[in-house]
């Protein structure tokens, strides 16, 4: 559709655009407070929000350190 074409179009637009030290140093950042024990996440995930993360990247990243929730059967 038209809109999902614009919006993969502004997310191109953003990946390019955004400062790509300061994205990648926010996501590490998010994966080392995923991987501590105690850690504060929510100033982490804000950090790459602020960064320019999309929704997806931090969700990778935070599956990276945690794996994909399977419920008990």
């Amino acid at each position: 559709s038209a809109l999902e074409a614009a919006q993969r179009a502004r997310v191109r637009e953003v990946r390019q655009r955004r400062d790509q030290v300061r994205w990648r140093r926010a996501l590490d950042r998010l994966g080392e407070a995923a991987r501590a024990e105690a850690a504060p996440m929510m100033p982490a995930i804000l950090e790459a929000v602020r960064a320019r993360a999309t929704v997806g990247e931090i969700s990778d990243c935070l599956r990276a350190a945690w794996g994909t929730y399977r419920p008990p059967v």
